[in-house]
């Protein structure tokens, strides 16, 4: 991340969620808002590659991991709508999110974007022309290294009583693990009666964390990662039950069986795991 600019892997993964929108390889996977998130040279990369379909919108390298992000919006997607109705969705490390403005059931929902403010800067000058469904969008401005999550939410009327889905994607393998944990103790502390959580958090391989040279090079490398033991472990301390830990693996089997995709074609993100949380 740098001053004034948006986080490099918000504005990838909006890209790979704009061309996997042209033709979804993974059931239920929809995401007309990712388009509009991008800059025009992004956006006329799209509409090149709208020229050829219907073959795919993918270029072969990155294949795999375009379709894996499918997977990871569309198991998301579907913790937030089964956990309706909630007051309040709070999306920490929000990027280039888009569910404010295309996910159903939102209506009565206030939500939250937590993210730099660089991005947020951009974010809200792209998506000024389009009505969100939720009933309400509050942009928190907020670097997770170093600012009070409790502080920033408060100065936005956020409700601490209130029944809160917590959304944290692609976040947590870029902070160190006691980032990590203060932010989960944070929301536990914020969170109401019938609160729950969703999270991305890097899985290890082997017993250690994936490294990544391309991302350490753009300037975001992967800090932290956890086994499913551990995880279970860091969320229970802080006062989070684990309900779901699933994978990719789990994903193809309940959603796209037989889908040809195995960790060389994905990359990293292969150990990249969603856990759902409920508090107490």
């Amino acid at each position: 991340m740098r001053k004034h600019r948006a986080s490099n892997t918000a504005k990838m993964v909006a890209y790979q969620r704009a061309l996997g929108n042209l033709i979804p390889a993974v059931p239920g996977y929809s995401d007309p808002v990712a388009e509009q998130m991008l800059p025009k040279k992004w956006k006329k990369k799209v509409e090149k590659v709208k020229e050829r379909l219907p073959a795919s919108p993918f270029p072969f390298w990155f294949r795999g991991m375009g379709i894996f992000n499918q997977f990871r919006t569309v198991v998301l997607d579907n913790a937030i709508t089964s956990g309706l109705p909630f007051e309040q969705l709070v999306i920490l490390g929000a990027g280039f999110d888009g569910r404010a403005w295309r996910l159903p059931g939102l209506g009565n929902t206030s939500v939250f974007e937590l993210d730099h403010p660089a991005t947020q800067a951009i974010k809200r000058q792209r998506t000024q022309q389009r009505k969100p469904i939720a009933k309400e969008i509050h942009f928190v401005g907020i670097d997770f290294t170093s600012d009070d999550l409790s502080s920033k939410l408060d100065e936005t009327g956020f409700g601490r009583n209130g029944k809160t889905f917590w959304l944290w994607e692609g976040v947590t393998m870029y902070l160190k693990p006691k980032e990590v944990s203060a932010t989960l103790s944070s929301i536990a502390e914020l969170s109401g009666r019938g609160s729950k959580l969703a999270f991305t958090y890097m899985g290890k391989k082997d017993g250690k964390v994936p490294a990544s040279i391309f991302l350490r090079l753009i300037g975001e490398p992967i800090r932290s990662g956890y086994s499913n033991k551990e995880i279970t472990e860091v969320a229970y301390e802080s006062e989070w039950r684990l309900a779901e830990n699933t994978g990719i693996e789990d994903w193809i089997r309940d959603l796209s069986p037989g889908l040809d995709l195995t960790e060389r074609k994905v990359g990293m993100q292969w150990h990249e795991r969603i856990a759902v949380a409920v508090k107490g």
